[in-house]
C-alpha cells in the first residue's frame, strides 16, 4: 500500500496534468521488495554452502528475469496512457521499504556463522531504508502540496512517461502521440 501511495505521490508531481488509476505502482512496489530481498540476501544466493547442484544459476536467472521484467515494463511504460512515474516511485518506495521491513535470512540457519559485523550491516540498511523511505514520501507530499497543480517541476520528465512514436517521422505519420492537453 505504501509503495502505491508513494508512486502515485510522485506521478502526481511530475504529471500534474494527468488522472492515473491502477496497480501497477503497488506492483513495482512487489518487484522493489523482490530487489531488497535479493539484495539483503545476495550473499546466501549466491554461496557454494547454500546452493548445491547448479542451484545458483538459477538463483541468477531469477535476477536476470526480474530486471528484464523491469526493462520491458519500462519500455511499454513509454506508450501512451501508461505511468512510467508511478512505476518507478512504487519500485524504489518498495525497495526502501523491502529494505527496512524485511527480515533477512540468517547465516546460523544454514549452519554458517554469522559475524557482528554482518550483523550490525544489516541494522544499519534497515534503519536507513526505513528513515529514507519516510523522508522521502514527506519530501514528496510536500512539493507535491506546494505545486499549483498545473505546473510539472520539471517539464522535459514527460519524455521518460510517453514518447511520441516513432521518433524519425512526421508529426502527421506517427503511430501514436502523447497527450498535450496540459500544453495547449
Amino acid at each position: 500500500l505504501i509503495p502505491a501511495i508513494g508512486g502515485t505521490i510522485l506521478s502526481a508531481i511530475f504529471l500534474p496534468e494527468y488522472i492515473t488509476v491502477g496497480a501497477s505502482g503497488g506492483i513495482f512496489g512487489l518487484i522493489g521488495a523482490c530487489l531488497s530481498d535479493i539484495i539483503m540476501n545476495w550473499k546466501l544466493l549466491f554461496n557454494d554452502f547454500v546452493t548445491e547442484n547448479g542451484t545458483k544459476h538459477r538463483h541468477a536467472m531469477v535476477v536476470v528475469f526480474l530486471l528484464f521484467d523491469i526493462a520491458l515494463n519500462s519500455v511499454i511504460g513509454l506508450t501512451p496512457y501508461v505511468d512510467n512515474f508511478t512505476h518507478l516511485g512504487g519500485m524504489v518506495i518498495g525497495l526502501l521499504c523491502g529494505l527496512s521491513t524485511m527480515e533477512r535470512l540468517s547465516g546460523d540457519f544454514f549452519g554458517m556463522d554469522e559475524s557482528c559485523i554482518s550483523r550490525t550491516k544489516h541494522v544499519i540498511f534497515r534503519f536507513l531504508g526505513l528513515i529514507v523511505s519516510i523522508i522521502g514520501i514527506i519530501v514528496a507530499a510536500i512539493i507535491l502540496l506546494e505545486g499549483d497543480g498545473e505546473k510539472t517541476p520539471c517539464p522535459n520528465c514527460a519524455w521518460l512517461s510517453c514518447v511520441p512514436f516513432p521518433p524519425w517521422e512526421t508529426q502527421t505519420n506517427k503511430w501514436w502521440y502523447c497527450d498535450d492537453c496540459g500544453r495547449v
